[in-house]
C-alpha cells in the first residue's frame, strides 16, 4: 500500500512541477515586460513627441518603427492617419491600444490555466491514492496496520497541497500583472490622447 501511494504521488507531480515552471517563467517574463522603462521609456516619449511638435513626423515616424513598444505602435497610429479626420485618427488609435493592450496581457492566459488545472491534478492525485489506499485494506480484509493507513492517505495528500500552493501563487501573480497591465493601459490612452490634441489642431 504504502510503495503504491508513493508512486502515485510521484506520478501526479511530475504535471504539478511543469505547471511551477510554466507558471515561474510566465511569471519572470510578465515582470521583465510590464516594466515602465519598456512601456513608457522617457527618452523616446520626449523625443517623439518633440519631433511631433516641431512637425518632423518622418523622424517621428522612424524612432516609432526601430522602437516597437506597445507605446510606439500607438504613436505610430496617430502619424499614420494625422491627415484623416479627427475621428478616424480616434478610432485607428482605439484599435491600436487595444492590441497593444493585449501585448500587457500576453501570457496572462497561461498564468489563469495554471491557477484552475493545478489544484485540480492535486485534487486528482489525492483521489487515486486515496483508493489505492483503501482498496489495499479491503484487499487485506480489515485494517492490519492503521499507521501504514494513514502514512498511505497523507502521502496522497501532499498532491492536493502542492496543486494549492502553485495555484494561490499563480493567483496572486496574475492579480498582480493584471492590474499593472491596466494601469499601463489607463496610462497609454491619456498619453494618445494629448499627443492627438497638438498633431490634430482641429
Amino acid at each position: 500500500m504504502f510503495n503504491q501511494t508513493e508512486l502515485l504521488k510521484e506520478f501526479f507531480l511530475y504535471p504539478l512541477i511543469l505547471c511551477s515552471v510554466i507558471a515561474l517563467a510566465i511569471i519572470i517574463e510578465r515582470f521583465y515586460s510590464l516594466r515602465k522603462s519598456k512601456i513608457f521609456p522617457e527618452d523616446f516619449i520626449f523625443n517623439i513627441e518633440k519631433s511631433l511638435k516641431e512637425g518632423d513626423i518622418e523622424k517621428a515616424k522612424g524612432m516609432c518603427i526601430a522602437a516597437g513598444t506597445p507605446m510606439a505602435k500607438i504613436y505610430l497610429a496617430i502619424i499614420d492617419n494625422y491627415k484623416n479626420s479627427i475621428e478616424t485618427v480616434k478610432l485607428e488609435v482605439e484599435e491600436s491600444g487595444k492590441r497593444a493592450y493585449l501585448d500587457l496581457e500576453k501570457n496572462l492566459e497561461g498564468l489563469s490555466a495554471i491557477t484552475t488545472i493545478a489544484p485540480l491534478l492535486g485534487l486528482l492525485g489525492t483521489v487515486v491514492g486515496m483508493i489505492k489506499a483503501l482498496s489495499a485494506v479491503s484487499y487485506q480484509n480489515g485494517i492490519t496496520n492503521p499507521h501504514l493507513l494513514a502514512l498511505g492517505i497523507s502521502e496522497a495528500l501532499y498532491s492536493t497541497a502542492i496543486g494549492l500552493i502553485i495555484a494561490i501563487i499563480s493567483f496572486l501573480f496574475l492579480k498582480y500583472f493584471a492590474s499593472k497591465a491596466f494601469n499601463f493601459g489607463a496610462a497609454m490612452e491619456d498619453t494618445a490622447s494629448r499627443v492627438i490634441s497638438f498633431v490634430r489642431k482641429d
